[in-house]
């Protein structure tokens, strides 16, 4: 018999509602993201049938089904109309206040800490694109099925299948697929088993960051530089800037070490006036433990040598050194 305590949670993006047909206004080649529009078009989401077949049984059998999704409320009349028109039964949906700026992962996160207290939660079902609150919900050792983008090239909307991928992890993940090219799926579904699924591969480049910003903070501290300061991300992140800048810085003084006998006999004053503005440049450059301003200043930074002069030059002209 089902426990009555026992709950199912659903995400709506990229879940229950297939939203390829939006994507455009996140992702263009102009780099607008147009968030209200592409808010506003859910009204023509595919729904992912399968699926709402899946939890219609799950509440014919007694387990509630209530729907999270980080969609703006200011949608909210629309979004239960679609749910009304595709016959997709629940018991709650939460939905993001519209003025609220936290993150997807965190508004969930804070349902399920805040009103979910207590119930066991049989299973969540999760867009890989919702990676955060999809580990998190695995880190409290909640069953969570992820469902990746449409596999398909969406042309049309006539045939629709959900296959079971068991990744090279040995995790499994549903994908919608959907189009006119169902020839071609069995090729895509090899494909897609012979990688690790969404999930893993977000913590291999996790685990690939965190090596890369040991690396740097090591080089940093061996090179005698002061520590960084912002959020661990922001450090995270400048401390490989600040790496490729003063590695750059490197090969510029090893430039200067090679040419300044020739340099300093051809024009001793003016080769005097250029080694002292690279090293009051540096100086100025290890100063520098705002890890917000390497970050805004990351453009043209990289470890070669071109880019450790325009960089040198830049301070030093900026501040007066040449």
């Amino acid at each position: 018999m089902p426990n009555p305590t026992e709950i199912v949670l659903c995400g709506l993006d990229g879940v229950l509602a297939l939203i390829d047909h939006r994507l455009h206004f996140l992702r263009n080649d102009e780099g607008i993201r147009d968030w209200d529009a592409f808010y506003a078009a859910c009204d023509d989401d595919m729904p992912n049938l399968p699926l709402i077949q899946r939890l219609n049984l799950a509440r014919e059998e007694g387990y509630p089904v209530l729907l999270i999704t980080g969609r703006n409320a200011a949608v909210r009349g629309p979004t239960e109309a679609w749910l009304a028109r595709w016959n997709i039964g629940h018991d709650g949906l939460w939905m993001r206040p519209a003025d609220s700026r936290i993150s997807t992962a965190r508004f969930k996160i804070e349902i399920v800490e805040r009103h979910l207290a207590g119930r066991k939660i049989r299973r969540v079902y999760e867009s890989a694109h919702q990676l955060d609150f999809a580990r998190w919900i695995t880190q409290q050792s909640i069953a969570c099925t992820l469902f990746g983008p449409n596999q398909g090239n969406g042309a049309a909307r006539e045939i629709l299948d959900l296959r079971n991928i068991r990744h090279a992890c040995g995790h499994i993940t549903l994908y919608p697929f959907y189009g006119d090219d169902d020839h071609a799926w069995d090729d895509r579904c090899a494909q897609l088993a012979q990688n690790s699924c969404l999930l893993c591969q977000a913590d291999a480049l996790d685990a690939e960051r965190r090596q890369r910003h040991a690396q740097a903070r090591a080089a940093a501290h061996e090179r005698g530089l002061p520590p960084l300061a912002g959020s661990d991300r922001q450090i995270a992140w400048a401390e490989g800037i600040r790496l490729s800048a003063f590695g750059a810085i490197d090969k510029v003084q090893q430039w200067v070490d090679r040419h300044a006998e020739a340099a300093q006999a051809e024009d001793p004053d003016h080769w005097q006036t250029v080694t002292q503005g690279i090293a009051r440049a540096t100086a100025w450059l290890e100063e520098q433990t705002d890890a917000r301003w390497w970050i805004d200043h990351r453009q043209g930074i990289a470890n070669h040598l071109d880019a450790g002069r325009t960089l040198l030059s830049a301070v030093a002209e900026q501040e007066g050194y040449f």
